[in-house]
């Protein structure tokens, strides 16, 4: 439990975007925000991001947001994920305890790694499709940080994410950076960059942070208008997305897959479809 007069911290101005904070402790977080100009705009920014918020998640007017927190922006989705995964574990413990009709563990672990990756491939497609809607419409506030400070972004969310990032450099298919903003997820924080074309279509790449080690293929999602491509690698999720057309957003994955990959190796590509793989 947080001691009341403690020091003031991203939950308590999230807290207090959502009017959740006690008297006391929201008249100490106006008093902080009232002598951190740069918080305040920021603060405000979080404030402005409500109502885009809570349109993209269908959140009713009177209740809190599903703001910036796990447990209010994907509390039902991670419901149904965990009755995957429990149903996954289960399956491993009859296993365990002497065999089901005489399978082993031998004989179904591919079957429950693979129900586990697509799991772990919705949420971060889930996760990543609702960040591009819900920021790439903004005018004001569509990024946190600008390319301005792009080197202070990058040391920041490598921090927050555990893992050395960069912002991909786009400029060969005419993208350029705009900066970028912490997001929460499942897992932990999340991170996402956004760029523009001279079109002004934008573009996100979303990383998380995932206990999976190795890499995994390139995974395509449409939805609604906005593609997708998915892929990890060495413990961290990516997710491009962008409405535009698959082979413009292939492009895109394959020059940030090369970008992050000291060997230039290539992930499998999986084959549009009504192609032959």
């Amino acid at each position: 439990m947080r001691v009341t007069g403690g020091p003031v911290e991203e939950d308590d101005l999230q807290a207090r975007i959502d009017g959740r904070l006690p008297p006391e402790r929201a008249e100490m977080v106006d008093t902080y925000l009232a002598a951190h100009p740069e918080e305040r705009e920021r603060w405000s920014q979080y404030a402005e991001q409500r109502e885009a918020l809570r349109a993209a998640f269908g959140a009713q007017p009177a209740g809190p947001i599903p703001r910036l927190q796990v447990s209010h922006l994907l509390t039902r989705r991670r419901r149904r994920r965990h009755r995957q995964l429990a149903r996954i574990a289960a399956a491993v413990a009859l296993l365990i305890l002497g065999g089901v009709g005489g399978w082993t563990i031998r004989d179904v672990l591919p079957g429950l790694t693979s129900s586990a990756s697509a799991i772990l491939a919705s949420a971060v497609f889930d996760d990543a499709i609702a960040a591009h809607r819900t920021f790439s419409v903004e005018t004001r506030h569509p990024v946190e940080v600008g390319a301005n400070e792009e080197a202070h972004l990058v040391q920041w969310l490598s921090k927050r994410l555990g893992h050395r990032l960069i912002a991909p450099d786009l400029t060969t298919l005419g993208f350029q950076l705009m900066g970028g903003r912490l997001l929460p997820a499942d897992g932990g924080p999340a991170a996402l960059f956004m760029y523009e074309d001279g079109k002004g279509t934008r573009l996100t790449c979303y990383y998380l942070s995932v206990d999976v080690d190795g890499e995994s293929e390139f995974k395509y999602r449409e939805e609604k208008g906005t593609s997708a491509f998915y892929w990890v690698e060495d413990g961290l999720a990516y997710a491009i997305a962008a409405n535009t057309d698959r082979d413009l957003l292939l492009k895109v994955a394959e020059i940030i897959y090369q970008q992050n990959s000291p060997d230039g190796a290539r992930a499998k590509i999986p084959p549009a479809p009504g192609k032959p793989s």
